[in-house]
């Protein structure tokens, strides 16, 4: 058996082997809330099985469905298992949160995999996670920690950011900078591309450096009023 692995609003591989739409890509359900979630088999019937996940980003961005906390147990799916076919089905993904359940965003996946068709041959088999973020109202805690930086002998800069708060971050392009100067003046402006960050999570940002530049420098690391200055050298 092949087990393929996607996170993605919707994927499509070769003629022999299913085919699954799924929309929306992404699922925000505000304290008790109910939403659904479409799927579609294009060119063929397929039996589905629905389950939830951990859902975490790696240091780069790149998601997994790993983690040591999934769904809180007050999130519900139904149904378990569908049969899918080129008019679609639809998942209901319910929160009902208990009135102690913590402030703050709880990110999960919704995973919806393909049973591979009976008879000869190679089974395929199609996996597609949503991210479903589960918000409970309250004290939101915003507090991203921003460093350390370090500059790697290939010219790039390496900048830790960790969100300390209980609420998903998104890092829009233009909000973090990082500017190269040297005797003050500014050589270097980089904006990194967009980033999110979940929860209690860890962030790695690569920004690349001028190859031509060497000697003492300083990098400074702008994030919204935030500004810290890093001696280095190139």
């Amino acid at each position: 058996m092949i087990a393929v692995a996607l996170l993605a609003a919707a994927a499509t591989i070769s003629a022999s082997a299913p085919t699954l739409i799924v929309s929306p890509g992404r699922v925000v359900l505000e304290d008790t809330a109910r939403a659904e979630v479409h799927i579609t088999a294009p060119r063929s019937s397929e039996l589905v099985d629905v389950a939830v996940a951990p859902y975490i980003l790696d240091v780069r961005g790149r998601p997994r469905l790993r983690g040591a906390t999934g769904a809180p147990g007050w999130i519900s799916v139904r149904p378990a298992r569908l049969r899918v076919g080129p008019k679609g089905s639809s998942v209901s993904v319910t929160a009902a949160p208990p009135r102690t359940a913590p402030a703050g965003d709880r990110p999960f996946a919704l995973v919806f995999t393909t049973r591979p068709a009976h008879g000869k041959g190679v089974g395929v088999r199609l996996r597609i996670a949503v991210l479903v973020i589960a918000h409970v109202h309250g004290e939101i805690v915003r507090r991203l920690v921003i460093g350390p930086v370090v500059i790697r002998s290939d010219h790039l800069v390496e900048l830790t950011i960790r969100n300390a708060g209980n609420a998903v971050e998104r890092l829009a392009r233009g909000r973090l900078v990082v500017t190269l100067l040297r005797r003050g003046r500014v050589v270097v402006r980089l904006h990194p591309p967009p980033r999110m960050l979940l929860p209690h999570s860890r962030a790695v940002v690569v920004a690349r450096l001028p190859r031509s530049l060497h000697g003492p420098a300083t990098v400074r690391v702008s994030f919204g009023s935030f500004s810290h200055q890093y001696p280095l050298r190139l």
